[in-house]
């Protein structure tokens, strides 16, 4: 069962399957009725806060994606991360499949994603979803398993590091070798604001939990993968 924050005397879901659009779209909504000037206020706490991880600063190759839907901007992260020699990729939805197919051995799912890296000089052009990729040819995309540290995009998250996504599956079908492997590279930390954390988000079990939660507000350690239930939130300003 998910059960959010109480928001204005609200019941919880009853439902988890049922319920669980219906907490994506209000998610989507809160997310989205913030500010320019407070989504530029959590862009710059949420580098900070990631700047403080023994994960980011011993990555080299991070992969971050392109605010679309009013997610917690990852900007400033990729904008320092450029700048201090670390090599960063985006997301790619549209030539992901025809990369994959290339490879004798691999069998992509519909939705899995490739990684397409982003430099000072990148293009850019929106895939069939609205979302900025790199322009970049096809024989260049990377692989989730070729990166260090991916940073995800999460419309809700609750203290076990259960996340709830837009409903596309692209990250659960491109990290689906981390299920019978979950300390294989990429390390996962997940991205969101802190509006978006529920008290609890049942997994289904194709699912990948994560470690890590990053907020403008906190750093949350997750359960201890792949067995551990704890889960524990560090306050602002507390690496």
């Amino acid at each position: 069962m998910i059960q959010p924050h109480p928001i204005g005397g609200e019941p919880p879901p009853t439902n988890f399957r049922r319920r669980k659009p219906e907490l994506r779209k209000r998610l989507r909504q809160q997310r989205n009725a913030l500010s320019p000037a407070q989504q530029a206020q959590a862009a710059i706490a949420l580098a900070e806060r990631i700047k403080t991880l023994p994960a980011f600063q011993h990555s080299q190759s991070i992969a971050l994606y392109m605010v679309n839907d009013g997610e917690i901007d990852p900007g400033k992260v990729l904008a320092w991360s450029l700048a201090h020699g670390k090599r960063c990729y985006a997301p790619v939805v549209a030539r992901a499949r025809a990369a994959a197919l290339s490879k004798p051995r691999c069998q992509p799912h519909k939705n899995s994603l490739r990684f397409a890296e982003i430099t000072a000089h990148s293009k850019f052009q929106r895939n069939q979803l609205g979302i900025a990729e790199p322009l970049v040819a096809a024989d260049e995309l990377l692989a989730a398993e070729q990166l260090d540290l991916i940073l995800l995009p999460l419309v809700g998250f609750d203290g076990h590091g259960n996340r709830l996504g837009m409903g596309g599956s692209f990250y659960d079908a491109t990290l689906a070798f981390k299920k019978a492997a979950p300390h294989r590279r990429p390390q996962l930390v997940g991205l969101a604001h802190e509006m978006q954390r529920v008290e609890k988000i049942d997994a289904e079990n194709w699912d990948i939990p994560l470690a890590t939660v990053v907020t403008e507000q906190r750093i949350y350690h997750c359960a201890e993968l792949p067995t551990s239930q704890a889960a524990r939130a560090r306050p602002p300003g507390v690496n």
